[in-house]
């Protein structure tokens, strides 16, 4: 399987459609972290909070290499 590599964030990943990866895994001299947010914030407090959690341990934003968001319904690849 084929991985791009994203050096700004110390990770590859294999490239899917558009909005998603097929998977990312840590590169060399680097590990990926799972955080938990312990309840729900919304989009743009969730990304403020993820750069925050990143500016603490040191990493540029380009580390954050995945994510779970909970959405109200399924996604399409058709454009709105």
């Amino acid at each position: 399987m084929q991985t791009a590599d994203f050096s700004p964030g110390g990770y590859r990943f294999i490239p899917g459609v558009f909005q998603y990866s097929g998977g990312v895994v840590a590169s060399p001299g680097y590990r990926i972290m799972r955080i938990r947010f312990m309840t729900p914030a919304a989009l743009a407090q969730g990304f403020h909070r993820i750069e925050v959690i990143l500016t603490e341990f040191g990493r540029p934003t380009t580390a954050f290499c995945a994510c779970e968001l909970r959405s109200p319904a399924p996604f399409s690849e058709e454009p709105p």
